[in-house]
């Protein structure tokens, strides 16, 4: 087919004249025209990419978002492991320094690498946080075993002394739900104000039974009418005693020899108490310390864990 001659009207001499081809303009009319779609397809692309992901793609997307809970699930076990094991260190501190009057261990002086090559993976920081508290945990596991290597040597070399620590709870509470009230300042029931609670208080109904919690020798039994009511002291050596208050009955007299877990009374509501439970201490050189430092005999790991963070709530007081 010919190619159609194209005219335009000239004002200046007012005839059509013949259009004359520009091959230029022409050429690069078409490179822009050509440059446009080349934009606008590789522009569309891209966002049908984002918009629709291959399959491919969504399995890689979903594997990362996978890989990415998990590392997240993997830092809160480390810090599950991290606070156990300082309720570990913690109660070896208190088995040493209170109990066995030894040196406790140093602490652990970890300077691991920083592993500045993880930073440049996906999630690179949250990698850098794990490896270095794993690695540490690791290091610190290392000496709480050698350190309880080293109380094990103590123990055998005092056995007498150890069977004299007040080491169990003094009622049944395996379940750890009669403790009502721990060791420190509290709510005094009576005149409300927070005043010094010199023990822990542990509820439970009238006649239940209460065990002696090291050997020793029962030093009094004695009925105080606005105090501990019926109560026991027991005098296990060592500077340590024992005080189980607001009983309802005792079973033991004084100068009496007793054993660790031995009956040695019942619970009551005597004295200056507001319900029924038993209130207990244990003193040494007079001082009061703590009670819950001092079950690691009848509790697990986790039970003493629960048993410390138990005692520290700002919990009613029942004398």
């Amino acid at each position: 087919m010919a190619r159609k001659t194209k005219y335009f009207f000239n004002p200046k001499s007012l005839s059509f004249e013949r259009v004359r081809d520009n091959r230029s303009y022409m050429l690069w009319r078409g490179i822009g025209f050509s440059s446009l779609i080349l934009v606008l397809s590789l522009l569309f692309a891209v966002l049908f990419s984002r918009m629709f992901a291959t399959p491919r793609e969504r399995s890689l997307m979903d594997e990362n978002a996978t890989l990415r809970r998990e590392l997240k699930g993997m830092e809160r076990s480390v810090a599950e492991l991290e606070r156990n094991l300082g309720v570990l260190k913690e109660r070896d501190l208190q088995i040493y320094r209170a109990m066995y009057e030894a040196d406790p261990p140093k602490p652990v002086d970890y300077r691991g690498p920083d592993y500045a090559e993880l930073i440049e993976l996906p999630e690179g920081e949250l990698l850098q946080r794990i490896r270095q508290k794993i690695d540490r945990l690791g290091k610190e596991a290392y000496a709480q075993a050698v350190s309880y290597a080293t109380l094990k040597r103590l123990i055998r070399s005092k056995e007498s002394f150890v069977k004299s620590i007040p080491a169990i709870q003094p009622v049944a509470n395996e379940d750890l739900n009669q403790m009502a009230s721990g060791f420190g300042y509290r709510l005094d029931p009576f005149y409300r104000t927070f005043t010094f609670h010199s023990g822990m208080d542990f509820t439970a109904d009238i006649g239940t039974e209460v065990f002696a919690t090291g050997d020793g020798v029962v030093q009094k039994t004695n009925n105080d009418g606005w105090g501990y009511g019926n109560h026991i002291i027991i005098d296990h050596g060592f500077g340590y005693t024992t005080l189980y208050g607001h009983l309802s009955k005792m079973v033991v007299r004084p100068g009496q020899s007793v054993k660790r877990g031995q009956l040695i009374g019942h619970i009551g509501n005597t004295g200056r108490s507001t319900g029924p439970h038993l209130h207990y201490e244990v003193r040494r050189g007079g001082n009061p310390l703590n009670p819950a430092f001092f079950y690691h005999n009848d509790l697990t790991d986790e039970q003493y864990r629960q048993m410390i963070e138990m005692s520290n709530r700002e919990s009613k007081r029942f004398d």
